[in-house]
């Protein structure tokens, strides 16, 4: 059997918690032991305890991030490196304890913490990658991380080809290993839809849906401007936010944008809600606005499941998972221009919306589901561990023919 141990903050949120604990409550369903190292306490650790985890505390100093400027982030990398060299001996004793086959990691800054540890008890170092790293002159952060996966020898899981060319293939070259979308989460066959009208939409509108933090980055600004050059259309065009506010000035923003182009009926906000699945129903695109590149998207997988045709920004993962004209429709650029293009190609598309919503659908449980994601990382694993094995017996067959 198998044993993971999933080294954490304490502190994780949205996105990285899910992504923690959705595959690691699936790997353990397939048969393997999972463990959780938790750095510090936090809301997080008490949310896996009542999942039913194993959570073991190290009561470390918690591992600085690296924010801020150049001058900033080399002061906390010094740090970094210090809080590390602190929590060394209880990671050591822990992953003795629980006599782990795998230490699981997600930010980059736990590697110099996991990866020397690792190679100390002779066991394997993952980590799997949940964002493209930061620009940094000459690439010297690639070339930092690079060299430590290469000195642990360190598994990389990317969650896109995208991300994966990002870190470079020399010398490690990262597996590409998509994030999975709960399939029994995001199953319109089972999930009770909210209707239109609890929200206030028109029951014969054209809703386009956008699932994430209303934030400038997510683009829903670009959206609502392309939408208010189509005003004129018929039936009427109408936008649905769900997600947390992360700025206020934006959505305000936002909402003056709407007024100013008369379209202020149009533009909907669900909030932040626990239960995103149930509001694809009132939706009829999914839309992926995302101004830079989007590492991966799991919203835009979450909507094909629901069935759901997704426009998308081609750039980063969602390239790689909408196929154009099958599944969605992609754009060049995250621009008011290149959207209202977008979406006159769905328009024009609306006889063929739940045939591509049924293909994206298809497409997303076959490939980008939790449960192929955790099957395939437990081959990672095993296929990892075998070599690491193998390497040894040759080694020391060639010791005892020396």
């Amino acid at each position: 059997m198998l044993r993971v141990a999933w080294l954490i903050s304490g502190d994780e949120s949205e996105g990285i918690g899910q992504a923690i604990r959705g595959l690691a409550r699936r790997v353990r369903d397939c048969g393997t032991q999972v463990a959780i190292i938790s750095i510090g306490d936090g809301l997080f650790c008490r949310e896996l305890q009542e999942s039913g985890f194993n959570v073991r505390m190290l009561n470390a100093r918690r591992l600085p991030g690296l924010r801020g400027g150049y001058v900033s982030k080399l002061c906390q990398l010094v740090g970094l490196y210090a809080a590390s060299r602190s929590a060394k001996r209880g990671l050591v004793d822990t992953l003795r304890d629980i006599r782990a086959d795998a230490v699981h990691v997600l930010w980059p800054t736990f590697l110099p913490l996991a990866g020397p540890v690792a190679a100390q008890l002779g066991i394997l170092c993952v980590w799997e990658m949940p964002n493209v790293p930061g620009q940094y002159p000459l690439g010297v952060n690639r070339m930092i991380l690079q060299r430590g996966m290469h000195r642990y020898g360190v598994l990389a899981i990317a969650n896109s080809r995208f991300s994966a060319a990002a870190i470079g293939e020399r010398p490690v070259r990262p597996v590409v290993l998509y994030p999975g979308a709960d399939e029994g989460r995001f199953d319109p066959a089972v999930v009770e839809p909210v209707g239109r009208d609890e929200i206030g939409i028109p029951a014969d509108a054209i809703v386009l849906g956008i699932f994430g933090r209303i934030v400038p980055l997510k683009g829903q600004l670009l959206v609502l401007q392309a939408l208010a050059d189509l005003k004129h259309l018929e039936p009427a065009l109408h936008l649905l936010l769900v997600g947390p506010q992360r700025d206020a000035g934006y959505a305000a923003e936002i909402r003056a944008a709407a007024a100013a182009a008369g379209v202020s009926d149009r533009l909907h906000s669900a909030g932040s809600v626990s239960d995103p699945e149930r509001y694809y129903g009132a939706v009829d695109i999914a839309v992926n606005s995302r101004v830079d590149a989007e590492p991966y998207g799991l919203s835009v997988v979450e909507a094909m499941m629901m069935g759901k045709p997704v426009l998308a920004h081609a750039l980063g993962g969602p390239a790689e998972t909408v196929l154009d004209g099958v599944t969605g429709w992609l754009t060049s650029e995250a621009t008011p221009a290149a959207l209202k293009v977008g979406l006159e190609r769905a328009l024009s598309d609306r006889p063929r919306w739940a045939v591509m919503g049924a293909a994206g659908s298809a497409r997303a449980r076959e490939g980008f589901s939790l449960g192929h994601q955790a099957r395939r990382y437990q081959e990672l694993l095993e296929q990892a561990l075998g070599q690491r094995a193998q390497g040894r017996r040759r080694g020391e067959a060639a010791d005892g023919k020396g």
